[in-house]
């Protein structure tokens, strides 16, 4: 029963999209530099976006790409259901697009279950460098390969597809193709044992990833990678983010010490407090639970990014607020570089 009810709570989105079975993608082409890109296409692609504009709000929101539609049961009960439809996408240029989807089988002894399964992946068909590809994809490929957590069925097989083994991407187009792969081979583990009459309907999983580049001006670009899911109804917090932000001409990466060195401890750690107070007044949250020192915001921030007003430290739910305060987004009127 531990193990069922372990089962039945879990939720994750990312900024990339995943789904199942069904396959929507736009053809790729190779692009210039060894880094593949895609071609147009109407459905998919729309212009608009100016990537040298992002403000805060522009890429700071949770659960892109999952879409859940609630509908009422005649029980009176509310069924979910993912269209995988992402209409805060729909005016972003330059973004290929994947939805996957397939019946999955839960085959415990005492209460098989089956249920729809989707997988959203959404990632830029184009990219400075080679090397932020690289990091890039390493960020997603690990997201694909462990994003079905909750399923203990899948733990050989995620150990195995970690490897990476024959696995050499280079572009976007490898990076769809090694997401059905992957999604695929959990499906056939996750196939029925019984007769297909003697298992459950229950809840709806999906998961969506979505990495982007949110910021690119001069030699520095910043990217999201998203992960959002939702498993068989899941609670908590099932959505968190990475900020990448890479030097285009060395391939060095962002990080809170290096703000830090930039322009002072004193300087940041005074702004960075005066942040997180502001985000915890604006959530009605006390700080006598979660208390950090602008010292520890620099020692535990998960990511950064540039935006208009600054530099952005991200952090995700959980790592300096409770579940429900969800991820902060501390932004410090500071120019970079």
């Amino acid at each position: 029963m531990i193990a069922m009810k372990r089962f039945f709570l879990m939720i994750v989105t990312v900024v990339v999209l995943l789904s199942c079975g069904k396959v929507t993608v736009a053809p790729v082409a190779q692009g210039d530099g060894g880094v593949d890109s895609v071609d147009s296409v109407e459905s998919e692609v729309v212009s608009g976006y100016d990537s040298e504009k992002v403000t805060q709000g522009s890429w700071m929101g949770l659960f892109m790409g999952m879409g859940q539609v609630e509908e009422k049961k005649a029980d009176g009960d509310s069924h979910y259901r993912y269209e995988c439809q992402v209409p805060e996408l729909d005016g972003v240029a330059g973004i290929a697009r994947q939805e996957l989807e397939a019946t999955w089988y839960h085959n415990d002894d005492d209460y098989p279950s089956r249920y729809r399964c989707t997988m959203g992946l959404y990632v830029d068909k184009d990219f400075p460098s080679s090397e932020i590809f690289n990091q890039i994809e390493r960020g997603i490929d690990t997201l694909l390969v462990q994003s079905f957590y909750c399923y203990e069925e899948l733990n050989d097989l995620k150990a195995s597809l970690s490897k990476r083994k024959g696995y050499n991407p280079r572009g976007t187009q490898d990076i769809l193709n090694r997401a059905k792969s992957v999604f695929d081979a959990f499906s056939r583990v996750m196939h029925p044992t019984k007769v297909v009459t003697d298992y459950s309907n229950y809840p709806e999983s999906r998961i969506c990833i979505v990495a982007h580049k949110i910021y690119d001006k001069g030699d520095w670009a910043s990217y999201i990678i998203e992960f959002s899911f939702s498993y068989n109804g899941s609670n908590g917090c099932p959505s968190w983010a990475d900020y990448i932000t890479v030097n285009k001409k060395t391939g060095k990466r962002l990080t809170a010490g290096g703000i830090e060195k930039k322009y002072g401890a004193a300087q940041v750690e005074e702004k960075l407090r005066k942040a997180y107070e502001k985000g915890k007044k604006e959530r009605n949250t006390d700080l006598d639970v979660y208390d950090l020192t602008g010292k520890e915001l620099i020692d535990c921030a998960d990511g950064c990014a540039i935006v208009n007003e600054g530099v952005m430290l991200y952090y995700r739910p959980y790592s300096v607020g409770s579940g429900a305060e969800g991820e902060y987004n501390l932004v410090l009127d500071l120019p970079w570089p």
